[in-house]
């Protein structure tokens, strides 16, 4: 869809606004949009090992098939057991969800008990998607990998939002 490996990089911060809505930053709502046929729509889903959300362009999730497939068919090769079930069960948690021209976006319900949100939101690109915290729970990591997000974070809060906010 968009000619070019989708990347995501880059951090945002935003607070719960008026009508449960949150706000993507304007770079990581570009390379959505863009990864979703150009349209203000992404999936969203809850992170296989960490308590939070991912979240992605609309193209992603044939990458991911196209993953899960070339990993069965390696697995089968080499006489070891498939995580291919296991796996696929992604495809049945990703969710649709819109935004609106400035970023804004109301998460379901469900994905943000499953991640623990409440009135605030992290965003970390991570590659091929980026993942959508709850900053009580991003503090909660631990390990060196974890001080760039929960120090990007805190800066994020202390201002307001920064990047991300309307």
């Amino acid at each position: 869809m968009t000619g070019f490996p989708v990347i995501y990089m880059g951090q945002g911060f935003s607070p719960k606004g008026d009508k449960e809505r949150f706000v993507l930053p304007a770079d990581i709502r570009k390379i959505v949009s863009e990864a979703s046929g150009n349209l203000t729509e992404m999936l969203v889903a809850k992170h296989e090992e960490w308590d939070c959300l991912i979240a992605c362009g609309t193209s992603y999730s044939q990458q991911l098939a196209d993953e899960i497939r070339a990993e069965h068919a390696a697995a089968m090769a080499n006489g070891l057991p498939s995580q291919r079930s296991k796996r696929a069960l992604l495809f049945g948690s990703l969710v649709k969800v819109n935004f609106d021209g400035s970023g804004r976006f109301i998460l379901p319900q469900h994905l943000k008990q499953q991640a623990r949100i409440s009135d605030s939101i992290y965003i970390h690109g991570t590659l091929d998607y980026f993942t959508i915290w709850s900053p009580d729970v991003l503090n909660e990591q631990t390990g060196p990998e974890w001080i760039g997000p929960q120090a990007s974070c805190a800066s994020f809060a202390a201002t307001g939002g920064g990047r991300g906010r309307k």
